[in-house]
């Protein structure tokens, strides 16, 4: 009896090391690329987990909710700067851009022009008892005043006239920007550098102003004083000129005033009132445009 347990035992022992055996070389395959990996140890297994395809967890692969909105599924656009977190560049841009917009938005609003001489300066002594008749030719007793319905074209009412644009000014042209607060408003000033005998066709002053050229001089100024001159002895240097625009908080134009200031040279002209006299001629004009009582 002893001996039949013994040899039933000495069985089940070889069976127990038989199964042990083969539990520590178990071979793995995956049937995605047939590719059979050895046996499993710590070294193979973290092999495996690195070589193995990204999967997609479940929150990655889910729709979104019916209810999801697509901001709410995007990464927020960035808050649109205000004036006062501007560089210069940028408030020039914003200048250029919300007062572009008012000849496409066609608001209303009325303007007062009003050009005056400040100064007449004559070489000949003689003829000093010209100033007063200068200055009157050259002026008129009313201030020139133009309004725009809403939705009417300011094309020919806003400067620069006859131009779809208000400003395109760039930060070469210019000589200083600068901001101010006023309530909540923007107060926009753009200063532009002196300039001499500048044309409508070109340059810094083309982009903004209605302003007097050479051409000016010879087809009206001129005649209006009785003035002949031959065209190289005609200056006209601009300073101190500048627009200033006030801007509510959503950028709509509140208000908008151009300052220009000229001083017309005349060198060795023949004025011809009553008698003819020659004499060097400088007359100082200052020109200052206001738009108003914006409605949109």
């Amino acid at each position: 009896m002893k001996r039949s347990l013994l040899s039933l035992f000495s069985v089940l022992l070889a069976v127990m090391m038989l199964c042990l055996s083969s539990c520590m070389k178990v071979n793995i395959t995956f049937p995605q690329n047939n590719n059979i990996i050895g046996n499993v140890t710590p070294e193979t297994t973290q092999a495996v987990v690195e070589t193995l395809p990204d999967v997609p967890t479940e929150a990655e692969t889910l729709p979104p909710a019916e209810n999801t909105t697509a901001s709410e599924i995007t990464t927020a656009a960035p808050a649109q700067k205000v004036p006062t977190e501007m560089s210069k560049a940028e408030l020039l841009s914003f200048f250029n851009e919300n007062m572009n917009l008012v000849k496409e938005s066609m608001p209303a609003f009325e303007r007062a022009k009003l050009t005056t001489v400040s100064d007449i300066k004559l070489s000949n002594q003689a003829a000093n008892t010209l100033v007063g008749f200068v200055k009157g030719a050259l002026l008129s007793e009313e201030t020139e005043t133009a309004s725009a319905s809403k939705g009417q074209s300011c094309v020919e009412i806003m400067t620069p006239t006859g131009e779809r644009y208000v400003s395109q000014l760039t930060m070469n042209d210019i000589k200083d920007i600068t901001l101010k607060t006023e309530g909540t408003n923007y107060a926009v000033t753009v200063t532009l550098p002196d300039a001499k005998n500048p044309t409508k066709d070109e340059g810094a002053y083309a982009k903004i102003f209605n302003f007097i050229t050479v051409d000016d001089v010879v087809k009206t100024y001129a005649p209006k004083v009785g003035a002949t001159v031959e065209r190289k002895n005609i200056e006209v240097n601009y300073s101190g000129c500048y627009a200033k625009a006030v801007f509510s908080p959503d950028g709509k134009v509140v208000s908008y005033d151009t300052y220009v200031t000229c001083v017309i040279s005349l060198k060795d002209a023949s004025i011809k009132k009553v008698v003819t006299i020659n004499t060097d001629v400088d007359i100082t004009l200052v020109s200052e445009t206001n738009f108003t009582k914006f409605s949109y």
